[in-house]
């Protein structure tokens, strides 16, 4: 005799308790596919045992969800708290009329965009998985032609997601738009950049993102204003992150759209990175120019020969030999004092050049990362910029083993032009410079910065320079969030 139906209850509707579909959503939050196929049929078996034909939706997902707390974990638990229930459809909405979810219907307008009849369903299958994962309970068509084109473009590549898009006639690029009436597709890279400028991770930058995107699609209109889009991170970023961050956003806009310029200083001995936090510095703060110490010296060599200055001529570690007889060139050894003096030696021969190259880049009002073994606090440079925004720092590497696996790492980033060998010859001068420098910085109050986790330095670098701008430009409004956010942020 055939089993009758258990039926789910959902308010004035009424749905059939589909085995399958509910193991792929127990699959969808994190449990265990053995797990999940135990879990439904010991909870299907319970209902018919406690002759249970009909069951409210609300009681069935509890039950499945305690016993998935039980099994598996409270986060698995949560997860499946936060579906769409799989005995619900997931409602679209096109020119005002509302349907259930087909993947029949998705398959077929993917098959017309050139994929095989089974990637299709398999295709429609994770779209209407993940709308269930993430608690879509309805969306409007042009969302759902998005969210496909996105998983097709992951799967497939550009070119199959542009059929799709023509298949349909819809474009899956979300425009923003500026105050001229132009635009530029959303891009999800551009504003994690800037999410991960204010020292969130990378992972969740993304996740901010793809929401911010989600919810703009959402709202029904293909084009949307900058403002519009900014509004929205604000508020996303004050629920998910808290005001600190959201603050932090407003000063990255202003670093990024102040007329004020910001030159960030970066100081530190052979070998610390410092080239590497320059360029990451600079790329989550949208600054164009990155300047080094070393082509300056490099350009004033090509100007000025060895016998007129044989220390410019010389490393900055072995600056002090240049002052030694020839006959005392093999006998005489490193001392802190004699190889910080001719260091200090060869930084004020660089300071002047230093000082006009960024006493340039305040007159074109054009912000700048410098970076180098020359900029010692208290020696260079030497510029005053009442008008710019001026953050100085001082890496260091505090272990030395680390700092020997850096030169390393250095010469395999630089195709061997800086071989490990050459530095590691004269590492204890090396260390000598840095000893000196970090001093400097204490004495002159400029933070210290440990490069031994890359990822670490790069975060407290960049909240070095949104705390002294926030600091600074206290006085000034932050810039304005836009006009109300859109619904669901």
């Amino acid at each position: 005799m055939k089993r009758r139906e258990i039926r789910i209850i959902d308010g004035a509707r009424q749905h059939t308790f589909a085995v399958g579909a509910t193991i792929e959503s127990l699959q969808a939050a994190g449990v265990p596919t053995e797990e999940a196929v135990r879990i439904v049929r010991d909870v299907e078996k319970h209902l018919r045992t406690d002759g249970e034909r009909k069951v409210r939706t609300e009681a069935l997902l509890e039950r499945l969800a305690a016993e998935v707390e039980e099994r598996v974990g409270r986060a698995a638990a949560d997860a499946l708290r936060g579906q769409t229930p799989p005995f619900e459809p997931v409602e679209v909405e096109l020119d005002g009329v509302v349907t259930p979810f087909d993947r029949r219907i998705l398959a077929a307008s993917l098959e017309r965009a050139g994929i095989a009849f089974k990637e299709s369903n398999l295709l429609a299958h994770q779209v209407e998985v993940s709308l269930r994962a993430e608690g879509v309970r309805s969306l409007v068509e042009r969302e759902l032609i998005h969210r496909t084109a996105l998983a097709i473009e992951a799967r497939y590549g550009r070119e199959t997601m542009l059929r799709f898009e023509a298949s349909v006639a819809r474009s899956a690029d979300l425009v923003v738009t500026d105050g001229s009436g132009g635009g530029m597709p959303y891009s999800r890279g551009i504003l994690s950049q800037s999410l991960m400028g204010i020292g969130l991770g990378p992972e969740r930058s993304h996740n901010l993102a793809k929401r911010i995107e989600d919810t703009l699609w959402r709202s029904g209109e293909e084009r949307v204003s900058r403002a519009r889009v900014r509004a929205a991170v604000h508020r996303l970023l004050v629920e998910e992150a808290g005001e600190e961050y959201a603050r932090r956003y407003l000063v990255m806009r202003r670093v990024r759209s102040t007329e004020r310029p910001i030159v960030v200083v970066i100081g530190g001995t052979a070998g610390v990175g410092k080239s590497r936090l320059a360029a990451q510095v600079a790329y989550r703060l949208g600054i164009a120019r990155v300047v080094s110490t070393d082509s300056v010296r490099q350009a004033l060599r090509s100007l000025i020969s060895p016998d007129l200055s044989p220390v410019l001529h010389a490393s900055s570690f072995m600056a002090w030999r240049a002052d030694l007889l020839p006959n005392e060139l093999e006998r005489v050894k490193p001392k802190r004092k004699r190889v910080v003096r001719g260091f200090q030696t060869q930084v004020l021969q660089l300071a002047t050049a230093v000082d006009a190259i960024i006493e340039r880049h305040l007159a074109e009002a054009t912000s700048l990362v410098i970076e180098g073994i020359h900029l010692v606090p208290g020696l260079a440079p030497r510029f005053r910029a009442p008008d710019a925004v001026v953050v100085s720092m001082m890496l260091m590497v505090r272990d030395e083993d680390d700092h020997r696996q850096h030169f390393g790492s250095r010469e395999g980033h630089t195709a061997k032009a800086r071989p490990a060998t050459a530095y590691l010859e004269h590492f204890d001068e090396i260390r000598m410079l840095q000893a000196f420098m970090i001093d400097q910085a204490e004495r002159e109050a400029v933070p210290v910065v440990d490069m031994g986790d890359l990822d670490r330095a790069v975060d407290r670098a960049v909240e070095l320079v949104l705390d002294t701008v926030m600091e600074e430009l206290d006085d000034e409004p932050l810039p304005a969030t836009g006009p109300a956010p859109l619904p669901g942020i």
